[in-house]
């Protein structure tokens, strides 16, 4: 690409030529001859193939594809002194990209973020999700917080904590229907969450033993959205604790069976091997596990 482009000075003069008019007010700018100017615009033109000025006498005239040709030109100097003027003012910043699955960062990781951020003050996050995972040295993420998946050879995974998968739903959705033991789920719509690591026909098979499901019920790719429409009272969801810990607390969702559910190690935190002396990374496993360590025996658990 950079091999197909004039020369980066050629096009400096040429723009040059264009703000002030001629070659030899380029010249004056440039603190160039004259006849440089007019040896580089030569060039220039003789590497694009067509004129860019008419010259009549001492005068230099722009063509229409000098004067757009100028005009992109000058949009692109301006992105280059502004991505430069960037860099340059960030220069010391510690950023630590961080990649994580939509629900997690969704659920648990934004809504904390700005602990991590009162914690340590010179560190900046730039936080990336999506279901698919990261590759880790080549988009530039140096974290990846995966949601069951394979650890490849060249990182090493940190486990994040134990969740326990258990139904959940809104008060108001447990009074309406009267649920009180498990086999009740045969008689109301179950919300599936269908990336759970515990599907339902696990879990009634653990807890509720020749209870037919429901065929009827609403089913979601994401977990956030799966406990999004259970705390709207359209089913019972089967999720993480991990995952619904906020909207346990705060009265959104609650444990209709009790803690009656399936434990389960999903959510790894990953980094490269390579990178694991790194101060940044080091920060953030010490802060999510500790936050994860804190919150493991809350009051809902």
């Amino acid at each position: 690409m950079i091999g197909e482009l004039p020369p980066l000075q050629w096009l400096l003069t040429f723009r040059a030529v264009m703000e002030t008019g001629s070659f030899v007010g380029a010249a004056r700018l440039l603190n160039l001859t004259p006849s440089a100017i007019s040896h580089q615009m030569r060039a220039l033109e003789g590497t694009l193939g067509r004129p860019l000025f008419l010259r009549v006498k001492r005068t230099v005239i722009p063509t229409e594809e000098a004067l757009t040709y100028s005009a992109s030109i000058g949009e692109s100097f301006a992105r280059l002194v502004t991505a430069t003027s960037r860099v340059a003012s960030g220069a010391g910043v510690r950023r630590l990209p961080i990649h994580a699955s939509p629900s997690f960062a969704t659920l648990w990781l934004v809504p904390r973020l700005g602990q991590f951020l009162r914690e340590h003050p010179a560190i900046d996050i730039a936080l990336y999700a999506s279901h698919e995972p990261a590759r880790l040295g080549q988009d530039g993420i140096l974290v990846d917080i995966q949601y069951a998946r394979p650890v490849p050879e060249s990182c090493e995974a940190v486990p994040l904590v134990e969740e326990l998968i258990v139904p959940l739903a809104s008060a108001s959705f447990v009074d309406e229907h009267r649920l009180t033991s498990p086999a009740d789920i045969a008689r109301v719509p179950l919300i599936h969450s269908l990336r759970c690591v515990v599907p339902w026909d696990q879990w009634s098979a653990r807890h509720a033993r020749l209870v037919p499901l429901n065929p009827r019920g609403l089913q979601f790719d994401r977990a956030h959205l799966a406990l999004a429409v259970a705390a709207d009272g359209l089913g019972l969801a089967l999720e993480s604790t991990l995952q619904a810990g906020d909207h346990l607390r705060r009265g959104a969702l609650i444990m209709p069976f009790g803690p009656l559910g399936i434990p389960a190690v999903a959510h790894r935190l990953l980094y490269r091997r390579e990178d694991r002396a790194n101060p940044e990374i080091i920060a953030f496993v010490d802060w999510i596990t500790g936050m994860l360590a804190q919150e493991r025996h809350s009051e809902w658990r």
